[in-house]
């Protein structure tokens, strides 16, 4: 079987930190996994060690039987990993519809071309869909400025979504909703095609339990416990080192 993710001994140093030591992880095609874990657990650096922002130290990264460990971003992009980022990378002074213009132009080769496209009426065709996709139609016109934090993490959804992912990856895409916004989120994930295989950092145990077959649980940059959601919560591990630490 080619699985969606393969990390062998994966590690990664800055300096004297090691922020990453030996994780190896497997993630079925189409297995909704989350990933926690206490703040400096090296779960954001795991994430970038698999998406391309930086090389590993050591070990190795196969997607989808490739090797990925020593490919660019952009390469990981268009065999299919999309993500999101803590740090919000919207275009603020855009509409909806053309910050997910630009997600789905991005994908493709020849994306920085300005010379118009005859797949323009497509692109625009596919944004929308996407804007109805993560509830964002009656907004689809407004500028994201004008968004609630909560709409503007469903348009990081969507961008994520505009390279048509194979695998994708969500970190911490509840950060900084209020409860009224979770259930939306928690629908909007559940509603994800099976064929995408999702990972994500959470620190909400309520957006990660209830979406996820498989938990990991990461500490000082290793793995520590995996488990299926319905044990996690019980397990002593987890609970000195991550729940006992509340969700700091």
């Amino acid at each position: 079987m080619v699985h969606a993710l393969e990390l062998t001994d994966i590690g990664r140093r800055f300096g004297a930190l090691h922020a990453v030591r030996n994780v190896s992880l497997t993630v079925p095609s189409g297995q909704r996994h989350a990933i926690l874990g206490p703040n400096g657990a090296g779960k954001t650096t795991l994430f970038n060690l698999v998406c391309g922002d930086f090389p590993p130290t050591s070990g190795r990264v196969v997607a989808f039987g490739e090797d990925m460990t020593r490919r660019p971003a952009s390469h990981r992009a268009r065999i299919g990993i999309g993500r999101t980022y803590q740090t919000s990378l919207l275009f603020t002074g855009l509409t909806v519809i053309d910050n997910l213009l630009i997600a789905i132009r991005g994908a493709r080769k020849g994306r920085l071309s300005l010379v118009p496209s005859a797949s323009n009426g497509q692109d625009i065709r596919d944004a929308t869909v996407l804007a109805e996709r993560v509830r964002l139609a009656h907004r689809a016109h407004h500028e994201v400025a004008t968004l609630s934090h909560g709409q503007r993490r469903q348009l990081e959804l969507g961008m994520a979504l505009a390279c048509k992912p194979r695998l994708l990856m969500l970190d911490e895409p509840a950060a900084g909703l209020s409860p009224a916004e979770r259930p939306e989120l928690n629908q909007m994930l559940k509603d994800l095609p099976g064929e995408i295989t999702l990972v994500l950092i959470e620190h909400d145990m309520d957006v990660a339990l209830p979406i996820s077959d498989m938990v990991t649980v990461m500490k000082d940059g290793e793995i520590v416990v995996q488990e299926t959601p319905d044990r996690i919560t019980d397990n002593p591990i987890v609970n000195k080192i991550y729940l006992g630490q509340g969700h700091g």
